[in-house]
């Protein structure tokens, strides 16, 4: 028997799901054409090695394949990587691109509420870029959900700097930062705390980490953290978020961000700020990004780089719980056609949809007049040697 159900983590979209994924992808992907940024495409597959040199990414979260020559391949799983690696094959300079694509995660447990496969939309900003730089892409992140038909959510801003700031002022080793980074992003403190005292990290030390979770909200977060660290990075850090968010409050945009420097991202490639967007309804964050500005020295070309990228599925349970959601539409006009002259009937038929008029055809009066009625359509046509214009009650019938 051929099996019918999904494997698990991915997923079919159905015409109403469908008709608002292509709706929102059309409405995000306009606002970043507005700003002067060019669409890219990347392949399916590259070489595995391309995702984990460096440690980018885990390998354990690649779907891999043997090439016919017995290299490893790897379904695309981030494309900003992919991005950067076009950028260092083929571009120089600033570049700014987006994209709207597929992705895929090799998620082991099937009772996982991660998806195996999921859409993005993102953009990349790559070359000389800087604060401004952040700023543009913070500001056409808030652009694009918003066109998209969301208003209530907040983008969360953190610094990586901070953190390693504090972890370099303990001492700690590169095994222990990333086991410190991975209690720290599941909250689980009494983890962290175990973890101190493993590795004998006094008293006073330990404050500032355990404080992290705490450390969210408006820019009077700040200040608390500059009280905590003594440690350049982790003030240069505070600082440049301080400029950051200043420059965003000028811009009427304050209601939209947050500072949360509990944000420390398992992803081990950004460098500088790190965000992502959040709202009520979503039980995991909607938008994801930040700087990485080593990423393409890894692939040999020195290059500034911030980018963002939207989960397109958790938009979508956003847009739904807000109650922002828009039905397929469906055929404003019915055409029956008795008289089967094929040049008219396309001819008239044709101009009705440049006018983007929703056009169904049927063969028979009877199923032209029975679709009327069950659909509410109040106008149709009847194709009897030319063009005769039928008008109906909201029920159906004849008027």
């Amino acid at each position: 028997m051929t099996k019918v159900q999904l494997p698990f983590g991915m997923q079919d979209y159905l015409p109403e799901e469908c008709y608002n994924k292509e709706l929102s992808e059309k409405r995000m992907t306009e606002i970043f054409t507005s700003y002067g940024y060019k669409r890219v495409a990347t392949p399916s597959l590259e070489y595995c090695d391309l995702f984990t040199a460096d440690g980018a990414m885990a390998g354990n979260k690649l779907f891999k394949l043997t090439d016919t020559d017995g290299e490893l391949l790897a379904l695309r799983a981030d494309p900003t990587i992919q991005v950067c690696r076009m950028y260092v094959t083929n571009m120089s300079g600033v570049q700014r691109m987006y994209y709207a694509l597929d992705s895929f995660e090799y998620v082991s447990d099937s009772n996982s509420a991660r998806d195996r496969e999921f859409a993005q939309v993102g953009a990349e900003l790559l070359g000389a870029s800087g604060i401004d730089g952040e700023v543009e892409l913070l500001c056409m992140a808030v652009d694009a959900l918003n066109a998209a038909g969301l208003d209530k959510f907040v983008i969360e801003l953190g610094h990586v700097g901070y953190f390693e700031g504090l972890a370099e002022e303990f001492g700690l080793s590169a095994d222990s930062v990333a086991k410190l980074k991975a209690l720290i992003n599941k909250k689980d403190m009494l983890g962290v705390e175990m973890l101190f005292s493993e590795l004998g990290v006094c008293e006073k030390n330990k404050e500032s980490i355990l404080s992290l979770p705490l450390l969210f909200g408006g820019s009077e977060v700040l200040d608390k953290a500059a009280a905590l660290c003594n440690n350049d990075k982790s003030r240069a850090a505070i600082s440049r978020l301080k400029t950051l968010t200043d420059k965003l409050d000028s811009m009427g945009l304050g209601k939209y961000f947050s500072i949360d420097l509990g944000l420390v991202s398992g992803n081990n490639y950004y460098t500088g700020l790190i965000f992502k967007g959040i709202c009520e309804g979503v039980g995991a964050s909607i938008l994801d990004g930040g700087r990485y500005d080593g990423l393409c020295d890894r692939m040999g070309k020195s290059a500034e780089a911030v980018g963002f990228g939207i989960g397109v599925k958790r938009l979508l349970t956003a847009l739904k719980q807000a109650g922002v959601w828009e039905k397929a539409p469906k055929a404003d006009i019915a055409f029956a056609v008795i008289d089967r002259n094929e040049a008219a009937v396309r001819s008239a038929i044709a101009k009705l949809r440049k006018k983007n008029r929703v056009v169904r055809v049927f063969g028979d009066e009877n199923d032209l007049v029975a679709y009327c009625k069950e659909r509410g359509i109040t106008r149709a046509i009847l194709f009897d040697g030319g063009p005769i214009e039928l008008n109906f009650a909201s029920k159906g019938d004849k008027q």
